[in-house]
């Protein structure tokens, strides 16, 4: 097995445009994070704040589905509602999930 540029067995490093990314897999150490990240705010301020709905926050702090969704697929939130909730907390989405954004310079993003 091949180390990729970052070093580390298994993760390829992929750039692609977040807009074509429609959710992202949740786990619990993302609801952690999100919960430090809170602080002491209510779940009630920060859903208020990023637009959603309070129990969005607690199924996300907890790592946890709504009752509706598969029991059997990883759990998953959408790119929109991360982004809403990172910016509500003053926290970049791509700082929030330890990963860089890398953007292309507008004449590259023209030929593409």
């Amino acid at each position: 097995m091949s180390t990729n540029p970052i070093g580390e067995l298994g993760n390829e490093l992929m750039i692609i445009d977040k807009s074509l990314i429609a959710s992202i897999r949740w786990n619990k150490e993302l609801g952690k994070k999100l919960k430090i990240l809170r602080d002491k705010e209510s779940m009630q301020s920060l859903a208020k704040r990023a637009g959603c709905a309070y129990q969005l926050i607690q199924h996300l702090e907890r790592g946890q589905y709504p009752q509706s969704s598969p029991r059997d697929s990883a759990p998953t939130v959408s790119t929109e509602k991360l982004e809403a909730i990172c910016q509500a907390l003053s926290v970049s989405i791509e700082d929030f999930l330890g990963c860089p954004l890398v953007k292309l310079p507008q004449k590259i993003k023209d030929i593409a």
